[in-house]
């Protein structure tokens, strides 16, 4: 995903500074997924100056549920990080979008110029 990230990053001279965001951002989901997930699938797109990704087929709930949760300092229970706001830091916005069965996507925006 870091090469396929870098490729499109490259094609539309993303500084390098807001393509280390994106990819620590997809890289941090990734880190919590269980060792026996389903297939994962990223999709990019740029348009108006900002770079948009959709990571699908993520599976744990936790992290789910904290970048769900209302309350922004309340940690995500078994989660090794809280993913929220370290998101939150990395990207200008993100959102949980439903996806098939259990699992979900989440969709995030980082300006690029």
């Amino acid at each position: 995903m870091r090469v396929v990230i870098g490729w499109v990053a490259s094609r539309h001279d993303v500084p390098l500074d807001r393509l280390d965001d994106v990819q620590l951002a997809v890289e941090t989901l990734c880190a919590e997924e269980p060792q026996e997930g389903g297939d994962l699938s990223l999709a990019l797109s740029t348009a108006d100056g900002r770079l948009a990704v959709r990571l699908q087929g993520l599976q744990n709930q936790l992290v789910k549920a904290a970048l769900l949760a209302t309350e922004v300092f309340r940690p995500c229970e078994g989660c090794r990080l809280d993913v929220s706001l370290f998101l939150g830091a990395l990207v200008d916005s993100y959102r949980v979008e439903a996806d098939q069965g259990a699992s979900f996507a989440v969709a995030m925006e980082k300006r690029i110029s």
